[in-house]
């Protein structure tokens, strides 16, 4: 894969270039609340998926309709191309059952419906090619730690990136990674289980 960045700030797409015949799918994960300690956050995501979606891409998500959530859907369901229906059929969601009651299930592609959190999780790690992960709730914290863990104890052939956006947000999480290592009691380096980056141009570079 291969990232291409436009000279125009606004318009970076990213450019996969992949042995695989199919598209690539990049999980997007992170707050479904929104208030203005995320907002930037909220627009870097919307950017991002953006970019995913314009270069033939696919974005996944949890189909929440506020905060990070809602930013990522409206973004990938705005660009995306559309199916026979009309469907933003790049606009990929995985959701939960019972649903919360908020999704917007019209303009998105429900890939996948779990009965829990975890059971969630194992699905946007099995159908995701990367995992982004910005700022959110405990559960955002419980999906970056089971996706990490599950990298730790893979092969490192079979991992996924996973890419954390917000070295403030995410800092008490990195710290105790790295005393986890220090005491000997995780099996890697824990900037070969993740990386984390602040911007679009390092979620850009990630994704390369």
């Amino acid at each position: 894969m291969k990232v291409f960045i436009d000279n125009v700030i606004a318009h970076r797409y990213i450019n996969f270039k992949s042995n695989k015949k199919e598209p690539s799918t990049v999980a997007i994960l992170g707050s479904s609340r929104g208030n203005d300690s995320i907002m930037k956050y909220m627009n870097l995501s919307s950017d991002v998926a953006k970019s995913i979606v314009l270069s033939g891409h696919n974005v996944i998500h949890g189909c929440g309709q506020c905060g990070i959530m809602g930013a990522v859907y409206d973004s990938a369901a705005k660009y995306s191309k559309k199916d026979e229906s009309g469907r933003p059929k790049q606009n990929l969601a995985i959701v939960k059952e019972p649903l919360w009651g908020d999704e917007d299930l019209e303009n998105c592609v429900v890939v996948g419906k779990a009965k829990s959190e975890a059971q969630r999780i194992k699905m946007f790690s099995d159908k995701a090619d990367s995992i982004v992960i910005f700022p959110g709730s405990a559960a955002t914290i419980q999906e970056a730690a089971t996706l990490i863990s599950k990298n730790n104890y893979s092969p490192k052939e079979d991992r996924k990136k996973i890419i954390l956006v917000g070295h403030d947000y995410f800092s008490g999480l990195i710290r105790q990674y790295q005393d986890i290592y220090k005491n000997g009691l995780l099996s890697d380096k824990p900037q070969n289980l993740f990386s984390v980056v602040d911007s679009k141009d390092e979620i850009l570079k990630e994704l390369n």
